[in-house]
Formats: C-alpha cells, structure tokens, sequence
C-alpha cells in the first residue's frame, strides 16, 4: 500500500529514511517546476525554486504540523519562492531600461520551445502548430495577470487544488481566492478574445 505523503514525511522526520524523502521528491518535482515555471517563465529560475522548495522541507521538516497537508505547505513555499524572484526583478528593472525586442525574441522562444511539448505526437503538422501557438498564447496571457491572480489560476485550473488548499497555500481566505480566480479568469478571456474569436466567427457559448 502506498504510503500518504504525511506518512513519507513523519517516517523521514522520525528515522530520517531518505527514500522516504526521496519519494516525495519524485512525487512533486514536477508539478513544482511546471508551477515555478509558469509564474517565472524562466528554466534556471524554476529549477532553483524546486531545489529551494525542497531543501527548506528537507531543513524544516521538524516544523510541519501532521493536522495540515503537506502539498499544502510544500506549494506554499514554492510560491513565497516564487514570489521573491519575483520581487529582485522589480528592483532590477526600475534600475535597468525595458528592452521590449529582447524580450519578445528571447523569453518567449524559450516559452514556445517548451509549450510545444504539449503537442499531441499523433496530429498532423498543421495540428501540432496550431496547439503549440494557442499554447504559447495562453502562457503570454497568464504572465499579464496580476500576480496575485495567475498564482491561484495556475494553482486552481492547472494544478487542480481546491480552493480550501489554495487558500492555504496563499494565505488568503476563500473567499478571497475565489474572487482571483473570478477576475482573473475574466481577464484571461479578455486577453485570448482578439485570437480566438475571429471577427467572421460567433463566440462559443459558455
């Protein structure tokens, strides 16, 4: 029977079995890029939020309360990680020009290099293209959401959490949640509507 992942960490906080540790690694490590990844749209700098993430669970281990979840918690520091990323960047660009080219031939090469891996290997080329690109447009429109709202979008209709967990993982109440998610669903709709409706077309119902 497999163990729950409160039981991997209280068997790794007790006896300090690495394979318990281990296996909780392998279980996340890639929900927690793919989620670093997103927020950031960086490679190195989501690579380094699950190293960090891991390592204060691996150093704070003896801090987790069994009554809460540990993907609950393990979220909640990737995303503190994610926030202060965030946070040199501002700094860095009030002091440095905005170079808009850079960014559009650089950043988002590296968006679409990794988006189109989510193509389907059976479609056709016109298939894997047009997925690619409706993929690379739907991660641009996620990086012009505030970033209290792409945080829990990404969370909520990515990563599947329910609202409970991500106001947990955000420090907010429900309600709260809810409510970014609301606005920021809207504004995503807002941002796809030029490219997915074309001026000839009906939108589809919802």
């Amino acid at each position: 029977m497999e163990l729950t992942d409160e039981a991997l960490l209280e068997s790794f906080r007790k006896t300090g079995d690495s394979d318990s540790f281990t296996t909780l690694v392998r279980r996340y490590q890639d929900r927690l890029y793919n989620l670093a990844y997103r927020v950031l749209a960086n490679e190195e700098e989501a690579e380094e939020v699950v190293q960090d993430t891991f390592l204060r669970i691996h150093e704070g281990a003896n801090n987790f309360r069994v009554k809460n979840v540990f993907a609950g918690w393990l979220f909640r520091i990737a995303q503190n990680a994610c926030l202060d990323i965030l946070r040199v960047r501002q700094r860095d660009i009030a002091n440095l020009s905005f170079d808009q080219t850079a960014i559009a031939t650089g950043e988002d090469e590296k968006r679409q290099a990794v988006l189109g891996q989510i193509a389907d290997g059976k479609a056709g080329p016109e298939e894997i293209l047009r997925q690619t690109e409706q993929a690379r447009l739907i991660e641009h429109s996620l990086n012009e959401l505030p970033e209290e709202q792409r945080i829990v979008v990404i969370l909520r209709d990515i990563e599947g959490f329910t609202y409970e967990d991500i106001a947990a993982i955000v420090g907010a109440s429900s309600g709260t949640v809810r409510s970014r998610i609301h606005y920021g669903r809207l504004k995503l709709r807002e941002l796809l509507r030029p490219y997915i409706f074309s001026p000839d077309s009906t939108p589809a119902s919802r």
